[in-house]
């Protein structure tokens, strides 16, 4: 059921909300600007980000809370169950996946070092030739990337 309920709200925020849509007061269009931006924001606090980072001021982790908290974990970042992996060597692209606790490949478990290094030279940093895609995001990220900043 839709109704209206009264929401506190600043007043310095009403007043430019109600300028903003030319209304002298708190009218259908400020209704439907402030519905607007609060679907919005609660559209954008449940979309996955890349890599599963959350925007400034967001909670977002790019994981489905309801899911169970099975994944890898590599160094400082988690890769939920699902994730998946991909690497290039000489024009062969391979594609892993976390499975469980364990990132797998043909069948086979590997760390993503032994994953990035496996039909490569044995010097390749992992966190460079790896490019990850977490459950739900649309696109692909390199880890590097994903890696949280050192404290």
């Amino acid at each position: 059921m839709s109704y209206p309920i009264s929401i506190p709200l600043r007043a310095d925020l009403f007043h430019v909300i109600r300028e903003h849509v030319g209304e002298g007061y708190f009218g259908d269009k400020a209704e439907a600007a402030v519905n607007e931006a609060v679907s919005a924001w609660l559209a954008a606090q449940s979309a996955p980000t890349p890599c599963g980072k959350a925007d400034a001021g967001s909670t977002n982790t790019g994981v489905n809370a309801a899911a169970p908290h099975r994944g890898y974990q590599w160094k400082q970042l988690f890769l939920p169950e699902g994730t998946l992996l991909r690497t290039a060597f000489r024009g062969h692209t391979r594609y892993a996946t976390v499975d469980g606790e364990h990132i797998v490949y043909a069948g086979r478990t590997l760390t993503p070092s032994a994953f990035a290094n496996l039909h490569g030279c044995g010097q390749r940093n992992a966190w460079h030739a790896i490019w990850l895609r977490l459950p739900g995001a649309a696109d692909w990220s390199l880890a590097q990337d994903c890696r949280p900043a050192s404290t």
